[in-house]
């Protein structure tokens, strides 16, 4: 199989042609949009690419890399808009760890071929088009896709793991029956404490209506300083345009909490119609006078939402772990593979 290659700026407004009608397919999560790719790389034309693989006249799949290092040596391959998936999306959609229907999965096509294929062909596209480059990154490459994406010259590093909820219940009540006695208590008590906050105003579904994205961005970053106690490598936090974003894409998901007419709470999720996805979430802090039990009870709204609509899963994306595990999410564990250009 030979793919064809089209670069195109990232920092440009305008999508590649076939770009949005790929990434608008259900199969792939919304955090491909162009919109979410140009917010992602910023103000400064040429230090982020973007690449389609063409199959013929078909769109096979789509790359978005950041230069980094001393004068854009290495293509740091990473998903625009969540850092639990890979930079690298293909027909199919997701790596097949992260959908528990089977449903999916960019290695499985023909044993691998298509994604062994796009790594040649992008690779091959960069030492042609852009020389400067003398390596590959990839993040997010799970344990199916890790044989052929680490080759003999590659150096292969554990990254942080994702977390994945499977739907094997037939309703919310039977998954909440399958949580240990001290979660099913408190997360049901959770969930109450929220319902009867004074002027708290809960909901959960297609975000519709104006967000204040300045107050969003602002809880989101503090949410994030509250719970991420990596000091290195540097957790790597979205930018207040690239939230922005995300948040204005086709197929967000919000769990929303106002009170007296003022953001508390928000999470943004993307649908799929296998797995939807977590994207960034912010609250007030409790100390600081915002509302008890915000996080749990989001999560409480986005699974029983998957559960009732017959979704196969979540991807919960890589915080607060052993929480989520609590929840019923389960660990999945992902590499970096940094592969030297020949």
């Amino acid at each position: 199989m030979e793919l064809k290659v089209e670069f195109a700026d990232a920092g440009r407004p305008e999508p590649p042609p076939g770009w949005e009608d790929f990434a608008g397919t259900g199969a792939v999560h919304p955090v491909w949009r162009w919109s979410v790719v140009h917010a992602a790389a910023g103000p400064r034309r040429g230090r982020a690419l973007a690449a389609v693989l063409r199959d013929g006249g078909e769109v096979a799949g789509l790359v978005y890399a950041r230069l980094a290092g001393p004068a854009g040596t290495l293509a740091d391959v990473c998903c625009p808009g969540s850092s639990s998936m890979p930079g690298l999306v293909l027909r199919g959609g997701l790596p097949s760890v992260l959908d528990p229907a089977g449903s999916a999965g960019s290695a499985r096509e023909d044993g691998g071929r298509l994604l062994a294929a796009a790594l040649a062909a992008f690779e091959a596209a960069l030492r042609r088009e852009h020389r400067r480059v003398r390596a590959v990154a990839y993040r997010s490459v799970f344990a199916g896709e890790l044989p052929i994406v680490a080759g003999r010259l590659s150096l292969v590093g554990r990254g942080l793991p994702v977390t994945v909820f499977t739907n094997r219940f037939a309703d919310y009540e039977r998954y909440l029956a399958g949580l240990s006695q001290s979660r099913r208590a408190s997360q049901r008590r959770q969930v109450k404490l929220v319902a009867r906050e004074p002027g708290l105003e809960a909901s959960f579904g297609p975000l519709a209506g104006p967000v204040d994205i300045a107050r969003f961005n602002a809880l989101a970053d503090a949410t994030s300083g509250r719970h991420e106690a990596r000091r290195w490598p540097p957790p790597r936090r979205l930018s207040h345009p690239l939230r922005a974003a995300l948040a204005a894409v086709p197929g967000v998901l919000a769990a929303r909490y106002e009170r007296a007419g003022e953001l508390v709470g928000l999470g943004i999720n993307f649908d799929h119609p296998s797995v939807p996805l977590a994207g960034p979430w912010g609250a007030l802090d409790p100390h600081a006078g915002g509302p008890h039990g915000l996080w749990f009870d989001q999560h409480a709204r986005i699974l029983r939402w998957a559960i009732e609509s017959g979704r196969a899963g979540v991807i919960g994306g890589k915080g607060l772990v052993e929480l989520k595990c609590e929840l019923g999410y389960e660990v999945v564990p992902q590499w970096l593979v940094l592969r030297r250009l020949r």
